[in-house]
């Protein structure tokens, strides 16, 4: 049987953490608040799709619109939610004395997670996380992040 017309399927051979680079404990939790993020958008989405669909088989009654319609609202308010924390929790925590801003920022967060996306979900190119030890804070302060 001839199978050279269906495309060869290559799986994602790269891991998510790199085995020979050294991570820190501010590395570890930057990586899994990265993931929980990924995760929580990609289920926001999904249920932002699910309420789509529920929302154009409906028939628009009432009764099964407003689940849809809920079901939207809430996936959108949770990605909100999200993205505020984002950028208001590194501050807080700032206030409260931890100097935490060095790696939960937000664009830390967010090249954090498009590596992460690209790892899991097959990308061609990887690049790599940033790791703490790969920042070097200035003199000056020029470097940092906000």
């Amino acid at each position: 049987m001839d199978f050279s017309l269906i495309p060869t399927a290559f799986a994602a051979t790269s891991p998510i953490f790199d085995p020979s680079a050294t991570y820190e404990p501010g590395d570890l939790i930057t990586f899994g608040i990265s993931l929980v993020v990924l995760i929580a958008g990609l289920f926001a989405v999904m249920f932002i799709i699910w309420g789509g669909v529920m929302l154009i088989l409906s028939g628009w009654k009432d009764e099964k619109v407003k689940p849809a319609i809920n079901s939207i609202r809430y996936a959108v308010l949770w990605v909100i939610v999200i993205i505020i924390s984002i950028f208001v929790a590194p501050r807080a925590w700032d206030l409260l004395g931890l100097n935490v801003s060095w790696y939960l920022s937000p664009s830390t967060i967010f090249s954090t997670i498009k590596v992460l996306a690209n790892r899991i979900f097959g990308s061609q190119n990887n690049p790599t996380i940033e790791t703490t030890s790969d920042l070097q804070l200035g003199d000056d302060f020029s470097n940092l992040d906000y």
